[in-house]
This record gives C-alpha cells, structure tokens and sequence, in this order.
C-alpha cells in the first residue's frame, strides 16, 4: 500500500502563465518575439484597419493598435483564447510620419514609389503604437500600451535603386515601403532610437511587459 503525505505547510502551485497572442501578421514581429524564445502563437485580427482614420498620425497607430487587440478579446472562442488561464494580446500597428504626413503599407507599386521618393534623404519619425492586454475569466485584467517614435534617415536612391528595391520586394507588407531588417542595401543611413521599434515591436516597451507578468525572468 503507498502512503502519500501532503504538508500543510506547502505553497500552493504558481498560477500558470498567459498565453501570448501575437494580434498581428507581420513577419517582423513574429520574428522579434521568436529571439526571446518565449511561446506564442499568431492570431490575425480580422478588421479593416483602413476604415481606422485620425488627422493625427499618432493617434491613429494607436488607435488601429488597440482595435487589433479588442478583436481578439471581444471574440474568444473565435480566437480560441484558453478558459484555464490567462492571455496576453499584442497588437501593434506601424507607420512613418513625416511632417503632418504618415505612410502606412503601400497597397500598390506606384505607391511604394511614390513613399520612398518623399521619405529618401530625409529623416522621418518610425512611429508604432503597441497595446497589450491581460485577458482573463472573460474580461480585461490590465492593459499597457504606448506610442514609440524613432528617427530614421534614409539615403536618396537613384530611380533604377528605386525601381529595383519595389520590384524586389513585397512592399505591401511594410509601412513606409521599407523594412529595416529587410533592405539589401544601406538605404537605412541613420537609426536614433529603438531599432526594434521600426521593425514593429519595440522591446523597450515589451520586455518590462514579460517580466512583470513572468513570462520571462
């Protein structure tokens, strides 16, 4: 017969950790959260961020950011968010303002042209509104979100580096018609600021995110 001895004494078991949720399919961000080697899983909002409009570009990063988010949250068993344990949903949104002027993701070719024209020998503020949400029990726990800025320069291009660079490249994925981590050639000259901010997900904002919730130590 095996006896088995409970102490009274003993902790009770830690609470078990968040699903993360990455509300977003950018390959950038997919490939930020896979170098901190935690668990995620990707679950694209299904809106029309386009419909999302603010004269302010600042504003509407983040308030295209937070739609993605309430999303996932609003539509649980469409996003299969697990009733055992808590989420976290990262949604984040980017743009490259400059002036009063903000380039999103270039629908068309002739559109990437015409961003990276303006933006080339210039330098731009790379904007991305990350907002996190700890969903748990069917409802909104806690919240973080802000808005990060980075300076980026970009050189001028020749109209052949230009045409070659739109047709290379599925533009259509980037805001601005560029990716950092991405360009072939040294069409970024200056980053002043967070560097994984204009790939889209900006550590300095996430990491603390992570540890507060033990997701990572």
């Amino acid at each position: 017969m095996r006896l088995s001895f409970t102490s009274k004494n003993a902790p009770p078991p830690p609470p078990p950790l968040p699903d993360v949720i990455l509300a977003s399919q950018s390959a950038g961000r997919k490939m930020l959260l896979e170098k901190l080697g935690i668990r995620f899983r990707v679950a694209v909002a299904r809106i029309d961020e386009e419909v999302i409009m603010d004269s302010d570009p600042f504003r509407l990063v983040k308030r295209r950011a937070e739609a993605k988010t309430k999303e996932i949250y609003a539509n649980p068993r469409v996003y299969s968010l697990a009733e055992d344990r808590p989420s976290l949903i990262i949604g984040a949104d980017s743009m490259a303002v400059l002036g009063k002027k903000a380039y999103g993701k270039a629908p068309e070719r002739e559109d990437a042209r015409n961003m990276l024209k303006a933006l080339m020998g210039k330098t731009h503020l790379f904007t991305t509104a990350i907002h996190m949400i700890l969903w748990e029990n069917g409802k909104v726990k806690k919240s973080w979100e802000k808005v990060v800025k980075t300076k980026v320069t970009l050189r001028k291009m020749s109209a052949v580096e230009v045409e070659t660079y739109v047709m290379r490249f599925d533009i259509s994925r980037f805001a601005g018609a560029y990716a950092v981590n991405e360009a072939p050639w040294d069409l970024v000259t200056k980053v002043d600021g967070s560097y994984t901010n204009v790939i889209g997900l900006p550590f300095e904002v996430l990491l603390p995110t992570l540890r507060a919730i033990k997701i990572l130590v």
